[in-house]
Parts: C-alpha cells; structure tokens; sequence
C-alpha cells in the first residue's frame, strides 16, 4: 500500500500515477482508480478518505450491474427513466438521453422533489407531504409571486428544471432541467417541457405515495448470528452486507 500523500504512487492500487492523477482527502488517485469511483465520490473527491474510495468502488460495480438489469418501463423524453418492476430510476447522464454510467437510484431514496422555473418554487412534494403550489399547472408561464402569492405570468422563461432530493449525503441533490435558456412562454418548445414537467412531477408523486405505505425495515435474521438479512420487497435471503438484492435489484440501506 502507498503512503498516504506520495505524490507518485496511487494510494489506492500502489501503480505509479502518470500524467493523470486525482487528489482526495489522503492522497492521490491514479487516472484507473478514479474513474471505478462512483458518481458521488466523484463529486466530492477532495474530502473522500481511502476508505470512501474502496466503498466508492464497490458501489461502482454494484451500479454497473443494475444499469445492465435495468429495464426501462416509462420514461419523459431524454430527462428520466423508471423501472416500475425493480421500483428504480435514472437520470441519463449522455448526450439525447444515452446511458453512460448513471446511478440507478430505487423508489424509496426520493425524499423530496420540486419543479423550480427560474428559481422560483412552482411545486413541491416527497414523503409524508401533500403537494404544495401546483400554480404551474392552472396555466401556461404561471408562477408564484414572491410576497403576495398572486400569479405573475411570464413572457419569457430562462429555466425550467425538476430538482429531486434523495438519501445520499454525498450527492443528495439531482436537477433535471427541462429548459437552459430564454424561450417564449408561448412557443412549443416551452408548452413540450411543461407537459413533461406535469409528467414527472405526477409520477414523483404517486411514488411518494407508494414509498408512503410501503415496508420499509429490513429484517434481520435472529437464527443465523445476524450473519444475514432479508430484502424488504421480495423476501430474499441474502449476506448482510449486501449492498442490493441479488435477486429483485432492492437497494439495501
């Protein structure tokens, strides 16, 4: 093992760096290591320690293995993707909706979601709330107003975007921007993006509902040394460090 800080050798496989290399918190990360990290170490890679780095890893290739057994069932143009059997979903991460190597998150890391025009809150919802606002939908460019909440309807809007809050501390923030730039309250384009804002948001929100309801603590099996655990949605047996179901795909937390 590197030394932690040897501005030569990776901290993590021992290989020298190269011309490529990534700081984190105890060192330095060869361009190989960094890119089997996962998104979300990715992204805060300056405060990740050695440790937060091989668990990154693991999840990498946990990851990798749900986007192979994802089956698409319902998805809004290039900007969302469901899984309506496994209860999982992704953001596509490529260009016009291509799947490069997106986190597949499950129904139940949606803590809260928004639909947010020109950084103004238009609607809002999650787990264990009813959804608030709803303007956008009583007509085309509405918004809230800022004190009086009367409606101000806009000519032009520069952003439209779903922003989605989910459990995971390193990257808990998801934004799906459904608009980047002017565009006429009145053109198809804008009209296109709002329906599909009116899609998304209407389906975020009959998961909340779901997740509402639904089983949510994981079993531990008493008989076997507490060695092993069960899945919340299926009933499967599995190691108690598993990070997913090996058999419906059920994110373990």
């Amino acid at each position: 093992m590197a030394l932690f800080g040897d501005k030569k050798i990776c901290a993590c496989c021992s290989k020298e760096l190269g011309l490529v290399k990534h700081k984190f918190a105890e060192g330095y990360l060869c361009a190989n290591c960094y890119k089997d990290c996962s998104n979300s170490v990715k992204k805060n890679i300056l405060t990740q320690t050695l440790s937060d780095i091989k668990q990154g890893m693991k999840d990498q290739i946990e990851n990798k293995k749900m986007i192979d057994q994802f089956n698409c069932t319902k998805k809004f143009g290039t900007f969302i993707e469901f899984d309506e059997s496994k209860k999982l979903w992704l953001v596509p991460d490529g260009f016009l909706g291509k799947k490069v190597n997106p986190t597949i998150y499950n129904f139940s890391d949606i803590v809260e979601f928004e639909l947010m025009e020109d950084g103004d809150s238009v609607v809002k919802g999650g787990l264990g709330r009813a959804i608030v606002g709803g303007v956008l939908f009583a007509g085309v460019g509405a918004v809230v107003g800022a004190a009086t909440g009367k409606k101000k309807v806009k000519k032009i809007v520069n952003s439209l975007k779903v922003k989605i809050t989910v459990n995971d501390l390193n990257n808990p923030t998801i934004y799906i921007k459904l608009l980047a730039g002017k565009t006429k309250t009145t053109s198809i384009l804008y009209k296109n993006a709002y329906n599909i804002a009116q899609d998304i948001i209407s389906t975020l929100s009959v998961i909340a509902k779901q997740n509402e309801v639904a089983v949510t603590t994981v079993t531990t099996d008493s008989t076997d040394d507490n060695n092993t655990i069960f899945c919340r949605k299926c009933g499967n047996k599995m190691p108690s460090d598993s990070a997913f179901c090996n058999k419906c795909g059920e994110k373990i937390t």
